[in-house]
């Protein structure tokens, strides 16, 4: 049975036509001031994926490493740590997750691989 039982919204519908019209770039954004996860300029997109990356990585670590913290606190030391990295660290890291990450794809039509805790690799679940 389909996800969405209800017509697709509009918005959504003008958001997958825009990102067909391409004009991305993925690339680590740096700034001084803050962390930057993507801008625009002259109508062309930069996404920067580190930051979702390593906030993401880490917070799955903790899990791995602490099973009985509640997802709050995991959530909450993600936090914490990923507040006092530098920017060089976040993309040192970064780069270390991509030497090490095993890129899979799924057969089309295949069913959604559960973890132990019965969530879905779509992120359907608490963390």
């Amino acid at each position: 049975m389909p996800k969405h039982t209800q017509p697709r919204s509009p918005l959504m519908v003008s958001v997958w036509a825009e990102l067909g019209a391409g004009r991305l770039t993925e690339d680590y954004i740096k700034d001084k001031a803050q962390f930057v996860d993507g801008y625009i300029e002259g109508g062309h997109i930069y996404i920067n994926p580190a930051n979702a990356v390593v906030e993401t990585c880490i917070h799955e670590i903790l899990h791995r490493l602490h099973g009985e913290w509640s997802e709050a606190y995991v959530s909450n030391r993600t936090t914490f740590l990923l507040r006092r990295m530098t920017d060089a660290e976040i993309q040192q890291f970064y780069e270390e997750y991509q030497r090490r990450v095993k890129k899979r794809r799924r057969k089309r039509g295949a069913a959604p691989v559960s973890d132990v805790r019965g969530r879905t690799a779509g992120g359907d679940g608490d963390g």
